[in-house]
């Protein structure tokens, strides 16, 4: 879970690194994007590197995967990869929690446990935060206790934040 955020080294991405966040992100989510040099700058932290577009980091890259942070998801949503929860379970979602067995209702049929997931609303299907998958999908929807995703960002961290105050 992100509970601070220091980045160091923003700079625009390079001709290179274009090409190589927009592969990862096809690898990712299946969704072509067009990450152009100078247009898009990338920071380092403590734990991940970030990629920001007009103030707000849009995604972030964690053990070699460039995901979409929520704010990317809102502007770019993936077809697949999602886990989805009960709006009982929103606010807790909200506020950093672990996402439990118990409030998730349904799944994308691919997602498989050590995957990087984010988590919508079964109202709107908003994206509201991302998470690794500590189960398989259909273990996720067959348990009703238990954790069954790591919390790694969500709507009002220090991602979201970013560049909101700026």
């Amino acid at each position: 879970m992100v509970t601070k955020l220091d980045l160091k080294k923003r700079r625009p991405i390079n001709k290179r690194e274009a090409k190589l966040f927009n592969d990862k992100l096809e690898t990712a989510h299946g969704l072509p994007f067009s990450f152009e040099a100078g247009k898009f700058e990338k920071a380092n932290s403590k734990d991940f590197d970030v990629i920001i577009q007009n103030g707000y980091i849009i995604a972030f890259l964690i053990d070699d995967i460039l995901h979409f942070s929520v704010r990317g998801l809102l502007s770019n949503l993936p077809d697949d990869g999602w886990v989805q929860v009960d709006m009982g379970a929103v606010r807790f979602v909200c506020n950093g929690a672990n996402i439990m067995s118990a409030g998730i209702n349904d799944v994308s049929p691919e997602i498989v446990k050590g995957q990087y997931v984010w988590i919508r609303d079964e109202t709107h299907h908003k994206p509201l935060g991302v998470g690794k998958a500590l189960l398989d999908g259909k273990d996720m929807l067959a348990s009703k206790q238990g954790k069954a995703i790591e919390a790694l960002h969500y709507i009002g961290d220090k991602v979201w934040e970013y560049g909101a105050k700026d």
